[in-house]
């Protein structure tokens, strides 16, 4: 046994006479396997703060493209209504060039 380990100083104390006793080798396995759990516990909070944050960009993300969807919806209705305009302002054009062009055709 080592006495300087602090996790066993309490060990030194006790009268064991075969440091190979299965109450040790217990002791000693229930020790490793606290660590092991206390670092897989560990290990585990991490992966769900890195959920926790993926999670939230994700819906980041979603709400910026929802806004983008939004915007481009909005630009194309602009366009298509200023097209629109367009058209019947062309329309009207030919209109008032066809009216013209009979008057001119009548003597």
């Amino acid at each position: 046994m080592h006495s300087e380990n602090p996790d066993f100083k309490w060990l030194t104390k006790l009268k064991i006479q075969n440091p190979d006793a299965p109450i040790l080798k217990k002791l000693q396995d229930d020790l490793v396997l606290e660590k092991e759990n206390k670092e897989l516990k560990k290990a585990l909070f991490k992966q769900k703060v890195l959920v926790a944050e993926l999670q939230r960009k994700m819906l980041d993300q979603q709400e910026q493209a929802r806004i983008r969807e939004e915007n481009l919806i909005k630009s194309n209705n602009e366009f298509k209504e200023e097209m629109k305009k367009q058209l019947e302002k062309t329309n009207s054009l030919i209109q008032d060039l066809m009216e013209m062009v009979k008057k001119q055709a009548k003597p």
